[in-house]
């Protein structure tokens, strides 16, 4: 098996994993009656924390491997959510699940960046995309079956167990070449301005994915298994649509990022102020095509522009950027004490702002062909 296949399976697992229970986070703070502002102060408090852990996970992974990295993610992904079964602080809520989410995502690039075939990497993070896709397609909706029939606990018990095995087939790939020195601050003085740019603002379209699931829940139907299987409605088809869309990107040497933002903005106002429930899905399953290819979109670029430095100063930078355009909408949110409808439009605002800047993928890219 090559890495490239031992690494999509591990992709496979932990989405399945991961999205039997993430997707929830707000609406069971939300059902055990912390407040909308509450619930923005846990996000608060989760990427600020991020921002602690990201240099801890890499020091982690550099003295002992990422491999270990990974495993004690998966340990920590265990602990978080037993503890959300008896939680009574959001404080430590957010430091387990911080520290589990950047040892895991420092683990996952530093691992897709190092594997990363030449002339392949639209190829490949496609591949990614998919593989997060067809992992996750039904989780929300068996961990919502699962919450009902048993409890939080039972669910924590399988996702812990899930994601300790997903670890095996990264044990198979060889380990990344540790660096002799930090180059983050490299990284930061050269990257380009209006990468900076696109980068924070699309930590609007993240709050969006990740709120939206409570306004559904708060204003069209209050069952969580509705919202697993509003999942599974957004992730038919998006694979078919990647796979094609990654081929015609490479052909004609364009992203069509701008397009899908400008789309995913459209979609995510008719999500809104659609009451139909029909219509409703059908929205929800145009806005899975769409935002699956911004994913992937975004993803080549950014690991495409990577190849131009060392892969863990480049993901450690990359991954301090993510957190931080993340706390600062938040912190802005969280003071303004806005509604979440509001939440939802400003954000959008901010995706559309990113139609009309240009993400450099650099000499490795399509900027230069």
């Amino acid at each position: 098996m090559s890495n490239l296949k031992k690494y999509n399976l591990f992709i496979f697992i932990t989405s399945f994993a991961k999205l039997l229970v993430e997707l929830f986070i707000p609406l069971i703070l939300y059902k055990n009656n912390y407040s909308i502002n509450d619930i923005i102060l846990f996000l608060i408090l989760k990427y600020t924390f991020c921002l602690v852990f990201i240099p801890i996970g890499r020091k982690i992974g550099n003295k002992f491997s990422y491999t270990k990295l990974m495993l004690i993610s998966a340990l920590l992904f265990g602990v978080t959510y037993i503890y959300l079964n008896y939680m009574k602080s959001l404080i430590i809520l957010s430091i387990l699940y911080s520290s589990y989410l950047m040892f895991y995502w420092l683990g996952r690039h530093v691992y897709a960046l190092s594997i990363i075939e030449n002339k392949k990497t639209t190829d490949n993070t496609s591949l990614y995309t998919i593989f997060t896709i067809l992992g996750g397609l039904f989780s929300s909706y068996i961990g919502a079956l699962i919450i009902e029939k048993f409890n939080y606990f039972i669910l924590s018990i399988i996702v812990v167990v899930l994601m300790f095995l997903s670890i095996i087939p990264l044990t198979k790939i060889k380990d990344v070449k540790i660096e002799d020195e930090n180059k983050t601050l490299d990284v930061m003085k050269t990257f380009p301005k209006r990468n900076y740019i696109f980068i924070v603002l699309d930590q609007l379209r993240y709050i969006i994915i990740t709120l939206f699931p409570l306004y559904i829940y708060i204003n069209v139907k209050s069952n969580l298994k509705f919202i697993g299987f509003i999942n599974i409605i957004a992730g038919v088809g998006s694979v078919i649509y990647i796979y094609f869309l990654s081929k015609k990107m490479d052909k004609n040497k364009k992203d069509y990022l701008s397009l899908s933002l400008l789309l995913i903005s459209i979609v995510y106002l008719f999500k809104l102020f659609i009451i139909n429930k029909t219509i409703f899905l059908f929205i929800i399953f145009i806005e899975g095509i769409i935002s699956s290819s911004i994913d992937t979109i975004t993803l080549r670029n950014i690991y495409c522009y990577g190849k131009n430095y060392s892969v863990i100063s480049y993901v450690t930078f990359i991954e301090l950027l993510n957190n931080f355009g993340r706390t600062i909408f938040l912190v802005i949110f969280y003071f303004l004490k806005l509604d979440l409808i509001y939440i939802i439009l400003v954000s959008i605002l901010g995706i559309l702002i990113n139609v009309f800047i240009k993400f450099d993928d650099g000499k490795y890219g399509y900027s230069n062909s």
